[in-house]
C-alpha cells in the first residue's frame, strides 16, 4: 500500500493528463481516511477469506466494524451521522441517493474495505487472467486499460485490483475482438493516454499508454480520464455522452 505523501505527489505529477482541476485537499483528506481504515482492519481482522468480497464486508457489519468506520468517517467529512444510521446511509448510497447525510462517507468505507481485500487478494493470487471489463473482486465494470509490453491489463476504478485481459496483444475486453483493423485508438502526440475503440462491439475505453506512467493503483483509472478529451473522434460516436464510471 502507498503512503499518503506518495499519493499527493502522483497527483501533482499527472494532474495536467487529467483534464481537470483537482482538489489535492479533499484528495488527501479521502485518502487519509481510507488508508487508516485499511491499516484498522489489518489490525482487527487476522482471518480473511479471500473467496468472496460480499461476505467480508457482511463480516465487518455483523461485528458493527463497518458501522463504526462509517460514523467516524461521516465525523472527518462533516457529515456527522451517528451509528444506528449507517447501514440506512450504505443503504441509500448503494442505491443512488447520494444526496442522503452520510452517502457519501459510507461509499469511501465501503471502497476502503474493497481496497483492503483486493490488495489482500493480488497478494494471494497475483494478477489472474481475465478477459472481462468486470473486475474479478469487486465486480464494478472498468473502462481503463493499461499498456504493459505486449501485455494489457484492466484495473478496477473501485478496489483497484489489476488484471491481466491478454498476455500477448491488444484485446476488446468487451468482446474478446483481436482483429488488429477493427481496434483503434487516439491519444495525444506523445502516445501517454488515449481512448480505445471496437469496431466490431461498438466498445471504448480509456488506456495508459505510457509505461513509464507510475502511481498508485487507485490513481491510474483518474489520470486515464484524460483520455476522454479524444471521445469527439470516435467513429460514429461524435455526441455520445461522456462515462465518468
Amino acid at each position: 500500500m502507498n503512503t499518503i505523501e506518495e499519493f499527493i505527489s502522483s497527483l501533482r505529477k499527472y494532474s495536467h493528463l487529467v483534464g481537470f482541476k483537482i482538489d489535492l485537499e479533499m484528495a488527501r483528506k479521502i485518502e487519509e481516511i481510507q488508508l487508516k481504515i485499511i491499516k484498522d482492519i489489518d489490525e482487527k481482522i487476522k482471518d480473511i477469506d479471500l473467496s468472496d468480497l460480499n461476505n467480508f464486508v457482511s463480516e465487518l457489519s455483523k461485528k458493527n466494524i463497518m458501522q463504526e468506520f462509517i460514523m467516524e468517517a461521516s465525523q472527518e467529512l462533516g457529515e456527522g451521522i451517528g451509528i444506528k444510521d449507517a447501514d440506512n446511509a450504505l443503504k441509500e448510497a448503494l442505491e443512488g441517493n447520494m444526496n442522503i447525510k452520510g452517502a457519501r462517507s459510507s461509499l469511501i468505507v465501503l471502497q476502503a474495505i474493497s481496497r483492503f481485500f483486493a490488495e489482500k487478494y493480488e497478494k494471494n493470487n497475483g494478477q489472474i487472467i481475465n478477459e472481462s471489463p468486470y473486475c474479478p473482486v469487486c465486480g464494478s465494470e472498468s473502462k481503463t486499460m493499461i499498456k504493459d509490453g505486449n501485455r494489457y491489463k484492466m484495473i478496477c476504478h473501485f478496489c483497484g485490483y489489476t488484471w491481466i485481459v491478454s498476455n500477448n496483444g491488444l484485446v476488446c475486453p468487451f468482446c474478446g475482438n483481436r482483429e488488429e483493423f477493427s481496434l483503434g485508438f487516439f491519444s495525444d502526440r506523445e502516445e501517454r493516454i488515449g481512448l480505445m475503440y471496437c469496431q466490431r462491439c461498438g466498445s471504448d475505453w480509456r488506456i495508459i499508454l505510457d509505461e513509464s506512467i507510475k502511481a498508485p493503483s487507485i490513481l491510474l483509472p483518474l489520470i486515464a480520464l484524460g483520455g476522454e478529451k479524444f471521445r469527439g473522434a470516435l467513429p460514429g460516436n461524435a455526441n455520445k455522452s461522456i462515462d465518468n464510471s
